[in-house]
Protein backbone atom coordinates (compact mmCIF):
# COMPACT_ATOMS: atom_id res chain seq x y z
CA UNK A 1 0.00 0.00 0.00
CA UNK A 2 1.18 3.35 -1.17
CA UNK A 3 0.98 5.80 1.99
CA UNK A 4 -0.18 9.66 0.82
CA UNK A 5 3.28 11.23 1.45
CA UNK A 6 4.29 8.93 -1.78
CA UNK A 7 1.42 9.51 -3.77
CA UNK A 8 2.02 13.68 -3.22
CA UNK A 9 5.50 12.52 -4.15
CA UNK A 10 4.57 10.80 -7.59
CA UNK A 11 1.91 13.26 -8.38
CA UNK A 12 4.36 15.79 -8.15
CA UNK A 13 6.80 14.32 -10.61
CA UNK A 14 3.93 13.57 -12.94
CA UNK A 15 3.56 17.21 -12.67
CA UNK A 16 6.69 18.20 -13.16
CA UNK A 17 7.63 15.68 -16.05
CA UNK A 18 3.78 16.67 -18.09
CA UNK A 19 5.15 20.40 -17.94
CA UNK A 20 8.50 19.62 -19.23
CA UNK A 21 6.56 17.81 -22.23
CA UNK A 22 4.44 20.60 -22.44
CA UNK A 23 7.15 22.91 -22.92
CA UNK A 24 9.34 20.99 -25.33
CA UNK A 25 6.49 20.68 -27.45
CA UNK A 26 5.72 24.22 -27.50
CA UNK A 27 9.52 25.29 -28.07
CA UNK A 28 10.06 22.61 -30.66
CA UNK A 29 6.51 23.73 -32.41
CA UNK A 30 7.27 27.59 -32.45
CA UNK A 31 11.40 26.33 -33.80
CA UNK A 32 9.78 24.37 -37.06
CA UNK A 33 7.12 27.44 -37.55
CA UNK A 34 9.82 29.72 -37.63
CA UNK A 35 12.09 27.89 -39.95
CA UNK A 36 9.33 27.12 -42.01
CA UNK A 37 7.95 31.07 -42.45
CA UNK A 38 11.60 32.45 -43.12
CA UNK A 39 10.75 30.45 -46.75
CA UNK A 40 7.55 32.25 -47.30
CA UNK A 41 7.31 35.35 -45.81
CA UNK A 42 9.48 38.31 -47.54
CA UNK A 43 11.56 40.47 -45.29
CA UNK A 44 10.76 43.69 -44.78
CA UNK A 45 11.87 46.62 -46.62
CA UNK A 46 14.86 48.49 -45.09
CA UNK A 47 15.72 51.22 -47.39
CA UNK A 48 12.05 52.16 -47.87
CA UNK A 49 12.18 55.51 -49.57
CA UNK A 50 9.95 57.80 -47.44
CA UNK A 51 7.65 59.80 -50.25
CA UNK A 52 6.90 63.90 -49.28
CA UNK A 53 3.63 65.59 -50.12
CA UNK A 54 5.38 66.66 -53.88
CA UNK A 55 6.73 63.35 -54.49
CA UNK A 56 3.16 61.60 -53.80
CA UNK A 57 1.51 64.70 -55.97
CA UNK A 58 3.67 63.12 -58.90
CA UNK A 59 2.69 59.96 -58.22
CA UNK A 60 -0.59 60.37 -58.05
CA UNK A 61 -0.68 62.66 -61.14
CA UNK A 62 1.16 60.28 -63.55
CA UNK A 63 -1.15 57.55 -62.74
CA UNK A 64 -3.54 57.18 -65.70
CA UNK A 65 -6.44 58.67 -66.17
CA UNK A 66 -8.35 55.82 -68.49
CA UNK A 67 -10.68 54.75 -66.03
CA UNK A 68 -14.12 56.10 -67.24
CA UNK A 69 -17.19 56.26 -65.43
CA UNK A 70 -20.86 58.03 -66.55
CA UNK A 71 -20.71 60.19 -63.94
CA UNK A 72 -19.18 61.06 -60.66
CA UNK A 73 -22.75 59.49 -58.83
CA UNK A 74 -21.97 56.14 -60.94
CA UNK A 75 -18.33 56.22 -59.52
CA UNK A 76 -19.33 56.77 -55.85
CA UNK A 77 -22.26 54.16 -56.28
CA UNK A 78 -19.37 51.87 -57.84
CA UNK A 79 -16.63 52.41 -55.60
CA UNK A 80 -19.27 52.21 -52.50
CA UNK A 81 -20.80 49.00 -53.72
CA UNK A 82 -16.70 47.57 -54.18
CA UNK A 83 -16.23 48.79 -50.60
CA UNK A 84 -19.22 46.72 -48.98
CA UNK A 85 -18.42 43.72 -51.51
CA UNK A 86 -14.53 43.65 -49.59
CA UNK A 87 -14.61 45.04 -46.69
CA UNK A 88 -18.60 44.87 -44.76
CA UNK A 89 -19.79 42.12 -42.78
CA UNK A 90 -16.48 41.54 -40.91
CA UNK A 91 -14.30 41.11 -44.34
CA UNK A 92 -12.18 43.62 -43.33
CA UNK A 93 -10.49 41.34 -41.30
CA UNK A 94 -9.42 39.63 -44.43
CA UNK A 95 -8.44 42.02 -46.81
CA UNK A 96 -6.39 41.17 -50.26
CA UNK A 97 -4.10 44.28 -49.92
CA UNK A 98 -3.43 43.86 -53.47
CA UNK A 99 -6.99 44.39 -54.82
CA UNK A 100 -7.34 46.96 -52.34
CA UNK A 101 -3.66 48.75 -53.46
CA UNK A 102 -5.34 48.07 -57.06
CA UNK A 103 -8.84 49.71 -56.25
CA UNK A 104 -6.78 53.02 -54.39
CA UNK A 105 -4.62 53.36 -57.42
CA UNK A 106 -7.88 53.69 -59.26
CA UNK A 107 -9.50 56.22 -56.74
CA UNK A 108 -6.90 58.55 -57.31
CA UNK A 109 -6.95 57.74 -61.23
CA UNK A 110 -10.67 58.67 -61.11
CA UNK A 111 -9.91 61.51 -58.97
CA UNK A 112 -7.64 63.35 -60.86
CA UNK A 113 -10.27 63.54 -63.35
CA UNK A 114 -13.62 64.33 -61.89
CA UNK A 115 -12.40 66.53 -59.17
CA UNK A 116 -11.79 69.64 -61.14
CA UNK A 117 -15.48 69.43 -62.17
CA UNK A 118 -17.19 68.93 -59.26
CA UNK A 119 -18.72 71.39 -56.55
CA UNK A 120 -16.32 72.87 -53.51
CA UNK A 121 -18.16 70.38 -51.34
CA UNK A 122 -17.63 67.38 -53.61
CA UNK A 123 -14.15 68.61 -54.33
CA UNK A 124 -12.81 68.38 -50.88
CA UNK A 125 -14.41 65.53 -50.34
CA UNK A 126 -12.37 63.61 -53.88
CA UNK A 127 -9.45 65.57 -52.29
CA UNK A 128 -9.73 63.84 -49.10
CA UNK A 129 -10.61 60.72 -50.46
CA UNK A 130 -7.41 61.20 -52.53
CA UNK A 131 -5.45 61.95 -49.93
CA UNK A 132 -6.41 58.47 -48.25
CA UNK A 133 -5.32 56.22 -50.97
CA UNK A 134 -2.47 57.78 -51.76
CA UNK A 135 -1.85 57.14 -48.06
CA UNK A 136 -3.09 53.60 -48.44
CA UNK A 137 -0.49 52.75 -51.40
CA UNK A 138 2.19 53.81 -49.48
CA UNK A 139 1.23 52.39 -46.19
CA UNK A 140 -1.29 49.51 -46.45
CA UNK A 141 -3.51 49.95 -43.00
CA UNK A 142 -6.36 48.81 -42.96
CA UNK A 143 -7.80 51.95 -40.99
CA UNK A 144 -7.13 53.55 -44.44
CA UNK A 145 -9.57 51.28 -46.14
CA UNK A 146 -11.85 51.69 -43.38
CA UNK A 147 -11.85 55.03 -43.75
CA UNK A 148 -12.03 54.72 -47.22
CA UNK A 149 -15.34 52.78 -47.19
CA UNK A 150 -17.22 55.65 -45.24
CA UNK A 151 -16.43 58.45 -47.21
CA UNK A 152 -18.01 56.13 -50.11
CA UNK A 153 -20.97 55.26 -48.12
CA UNK A 154 -21.83 58.77 -47.05
CA UNK A 155 -21.27 60.03 -50.40
CA UNK A 156 -23.35 57.65 -51.77
CA UNK A 157 -26.67 58.19 -49.71
CA UNK A 158 -25.67 61.91 -49.94
CA UNK A 159 -25.42 61.76 -53.72
CA UNK A 160 -27.30 58.72 -54.74
CA UNK A 161 -29.82 58.33 -52.15
CA UNK A 162 -28.42 54.97 -51.08
CA UNK A 163 -31.04 53.64 -48.90
CA UNK A 164 -29.65 49.72 -47.96
CA UNK A 165 -28.15 50.72 -44.38
CA UNK A 166 -29.06 54.53 -43.22
CA UNK A 167 -26.12 55.28 -40.88
CA UNK A 168 -24.87 58.48 -41.51
CA UNK A 169 -20.44 58.38 -40.42
CA UNK A 170 -20.25 62.10 -40.92
CA UNK A 171 -16.89 62.21 -42.60
CA UNK A 172 -17.92 63.67 -45.71
CA UNK A 173 -18.15 67.70 -46.68
CA UNK A 174 -21.15 66.77 -48.98
CA UNK A 175 -23.30 65.20 -46.57
CA UNK A 176 -22.40 66.66 -43.44
CA UNK A 177 -24.00 66.09 -40.14
CA UNK A 178 -26.44 63.73 -42.41
CA UNK A 179 -28.73 66.15 -44.65
CA UNK A 180 -29.42 64.69 -48.09
CA UNK A 181 -27.85 66.86 -50.93
CA UNK A 182 -29.27 65.74 -54.84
Amino acid sequence: MITTKAKFVLLGLATIASLAITIYVLFSINERALSVSKEWIASPIENRPDYGDEEMEQIASAISNDLTYDNINAFVASTHAYYNQTTGFGEISKLNHTDQTDKAIELVSVINTYSKEENDKLNQDLQDIKFIALHYIEHGTTRDVQKLHRYFHDLDIGLNGYGAYDKVWGVTAVLGNGEKTR
